[in-house]
């Protein structure tokens, strides 16, 4: 599954909480034709830049709790 790059003075980079796509989301990126991006329904997201991404790309979000730490027995 393919990401989009990250792009110089994109905005994002806040801590954002993680959010699940409510819907698929994807595109082809068609003024420089360097590929296609899918999202599938159900995904977590938990990279800020990302969320911020797809919000401006208008995707359905709803926010996640945090994943919890796996808990490490002696």
């Amino acid at each position: 599954m393919a990401r989009p790059r990250k792009q110089a003075g994109a905005e994002g980079g806040e801590l954002a909480a993680p959010v699940r796509l409510l819907n698929d989301h994807g595109y082809i990126e068609g003024r420089f034709n360097r590929g296609r991006y899918h999202w599938s329904a159900g995904e977590v997201i938990t990279n800020p830049d990302e969320i911020a991404h797809l919000r401006a790309r208008g995707a359905k979000l709803e926010p996640v709790a945090c994943p919890e730490q796996p808990q490490t027995h002696p």
